[in-house]
């Protein structure tokens, strides 16, 4: 974590200041890669994420969390979400936070490594679950092009997911905007 703040402050004192009024603009994009905490292990995520208007922006990601179960062992999950996000209210020109509302879908694989209790016949340790996401997400601008991104999300999961039926996030990442 020390790392990644220190490259952050060395790219915003580098020059990439350029001016601050093609924040939250129509086809003004960004990529993004985050890390944080679920309820049950850690997760990484990589996200696109388009303007829409100037007010509403696409969410897409996709994202690898992984963990250890009491019962289930070792586990990994990949997933992809889609969300919209309005935004809610801003501060100046520093800090945009917004609204995600959306749906995600993800593949779950439990037991692995041998390291879980053995699943009886009717149990399953791989699964395929999907269901609706809500949250909040700042972004905090450092410079016009890069901004440090703390986001938090709940959501509920259909198809009797193995590892979480309400999985929660909350994660900080790095956010790079271009034209």
């Amino acid at each position: 974590m020390k790392k990644l703040l220190l490259m952050v402050l060395l790219m915003a004192g580098a020059g990439i200041l350029p001016a601050s009024a093609q924040r939250h603009v129509k086809h003004i994009s960004s990529w993004g890669a985050h890390l944080g905490r679920s309820e049950t292990g850690d997760y990484y995520e990589l996200s696109y994420t388009p303007m829409l208007t100037n007010r509403l922006a696409l969410r897409l990601s996709g994202g690898y969390e992984h963990g250890a179960l009491a019962f289930r062992g070792e586990y990994s999950v990949y997933q992809g979400r889609v969300l919209v996000s309005p935004q809610l209210f801003r501060l100046g020109e520093f800090a945009y936070v917004h609204l995600l509302v959306g749906a995600g879908a993800g593949y779950e694989w439990t037991n692995q490594n041998g390291t879980g209790e053995a699943a009886n016949g009717s149990n399953e340790p791989q699964r395929f679950t999907y269901g609706p996401q809500a949250g909040l997400e700042a972004d905090f601008f450092l410079g016009n092009r890069l901004s440090l991104v703390a986001t938090g999300t709940k959501g509920y999961l259909f198809n009797n997911p193995l590892v979480d039926q309400w999985p929660g996030m909350a994660g900080v990442g790095l956010r790079y905007h271009f034209r």
